[in-house]
């Protein structure tokens, strides 16, 4: 019969391992365009990795550490903070910085 650990006493790596991987992949797309001429297939393709990539780095990173209240892929939101507007930023505070960088990267774009 095997020992199982608690589920309490997890690795580093077994916590975090989505996140090393995919900024591993983004890291990678990144190496790979900036020796790759934009121009042809290839580094098209490698700039629309990274596109892809820095959304799929922005959600398991937001998901993880941010909230968003009522969200059945979020953290469960429990209590409340005394301050009504330090308890809205805090319950919404994944909607909030996405669309914050959102209108970040409209801006820098236009």
């Amino acid at each position: 019969m095997t020992e199982t650990k608690p589920s309490a006493r997890r690795g580093f790596f077994r916590s975090h391992s989505l996140s090393i991987l995919a900024i591993g992949l983004l890291t990678l797309w990144i190496l790979c365009y900036c020796y790759a001429d934009p121009a042809t297939h290839l580094g098209s393709f490698f700039g629309n990795a990274i596109a892809d990539w820095s959304g799929s780095v922005v959600i398991i990173l937001g998901t993880k550490y941010l909230l968003e209240f009522h969200s059945a892929g979020s953290k469960l939101v429990k209590g409340r903070l005394a301050n009504p507007v330090l308890d809205f930023l805090w319950r919404h505070s994944l909607l909030l910085f996405i669309g914050l960088t959102g209108i970040g990267w409209a801006t820098l774009f236009w």
